[in-house]
């Protein structure tokens, strides 16, 4: 073999390695990229409630008492020892399905009830329009708030020792952001929990930020922002742990997320590039 046939040999065989290093290299790159990503989340911030949980520390909890908001349906019934005085303040004697309010613009309105009682909506004014007593504000009162109220308005009346049933029937609360199954829920319950009203939108997604959810609530006509850190203990004191009829919870997504979907693009690279190294090594193979 002549010394140009050699150099030849000796020069096809220094580029092939060239190119093994470059694959080799470009392989390794791109598998710690894909390690990177995938450990960006660790799994201390997945965990709820991290830590030990003092239990004479959260033994004593208040559930908070759901009041009247504007747009909300209330059911009323009244009742006492005389039924006929009763049906009057319960929509029986009404001809009409709607009673109408002192603007004659249905503020307040009222729905018969044919089961009993009447439903009411909080009109823009915190007003109901209730049977024979005109308007009345009930905006931000509780339950046992409109009880104690119609028992005022209501003790000159024929009524004997009445009582009342009072319900919230449109109660909700909203979850979207981070979760499996964002929408709106029905409150179904006084003390719902944060919890709860996550595990009822599927839980939180791999990307959702657990120690940082956000529960916007209106109260008083005034909106709040509230933060929860579901990753410590201290949620069980906060005033944002039980949920309020329309509450809005929003779980924040995280940083990685972005990065996360853009692993497969990277692992579609990396196949790629693997692809066109090995075609190109065999085609100096066979030269």
């Amino acid at each position: 073999m002549n010394i140009i046939n050699r150099v030849k040999i000796k020069a096809h065989d220094s580029m092939l390695f060239t190119q093994v290093r470059y694959f080799c290299f470009y392989a390794l790159l791109l598998s710690t990229l894909n390690f990177q990503l995938s450990s960006c989340t660790s799994y201390k911030q997945l965990q709820y409630l991290q830590g030990s949980i003092d239990s004479v520390k959260y033994s004593n909890f208040k559930v908070p008492e759901q009041k009247a908001q504007k747009g909300d349906q209330i059911s009323i019934t009244v009742f006492s020892e005389n039924a006929a005085a009763s049906a009057l303040y319960n929509g029986a004697s009404l001809a009409t399905g709607v009673g109408v309010s002192a603007n004659n613009n249905q503020q307040g309105a009222m729905n018969m009830n044919t089961a009993g009682g009447a439903h009411y909506e909080v009109d823009k004014n915190g007003d109901i329009f209730f049977p024979k007593l005109g308007l009345m504000h009930v905006e931000g009162l509780t339950r046992e708030g409109i009880k104690g109220l119609l028992d005022t308005r209501l003790k000159d009346t024929l009524l004997v020792n009445p009582y009342y049933e009072v319900k919230f029937t449109n109660l909700k609360f909203t979850v979207f952001g981070e979760v499996a199954s964002p929408g709106v829920f029905p409150l179904e319950k006084n003390n719902l929990n944060i919890f709860e009203a996550l595990t009822a939108a599927g839980d939180l997604t791999f990307y959702g930020k657990r120690e940082n959810i956000l529960v916007i609530r209106e109260n008083n006509g005034k909106r709040e922002f509230g933060r929860i850190n579901l990753l410590s203990t201290d949620v069980f004191n906060s005033p944002y742990y039980y949920l309020q009829q329309n509450d809005m919870v929003m779980v924040d997504m995280r940083k990685q997320k972005a990065a996360g979907q853009d692993q497969t693009y990277l692992r579609n690279i990396s196949v790629y590039m693997s692809l066109l190294t090995g075609i190109s090594l065999l085609i100096n193979l066979f030269k």
